[in-house]
């Protein structure tokens, strides 16, 4: 898979700073999942705090997994 930056014994990631993690959640495979799993989770994560948004990712999720079948 390319260059991809790994942790160093300090547990930084070398030659990778970054703000922001894309995650594509409309694919079917292992990454797709992935994605799906760390959005729900989130949505978990942020419920208490911002309700409307949980709800929003948490409804995405759903049209996505109801368009992959």
């Amino acid at each position: 898979m390319g260059n991809l930056a790994r942790c160093d014994k300090e547990g930084e990631m070398a030659g990778l700073e970054m703000k922001y993690f894309v995650l594509n959640p409309n694919t079917n495979d292992r990454y797709g999942r992935a994605s799906r799993n760390a959005i729900r989770t989130y949505a978990i994560d942020i419920e208490t705090e911002d309700p409307q948004l949980a709800n929003d990712l948490v409804n995405w999720l759903a049209l996505i997994e109801e368009k992959l079948g």
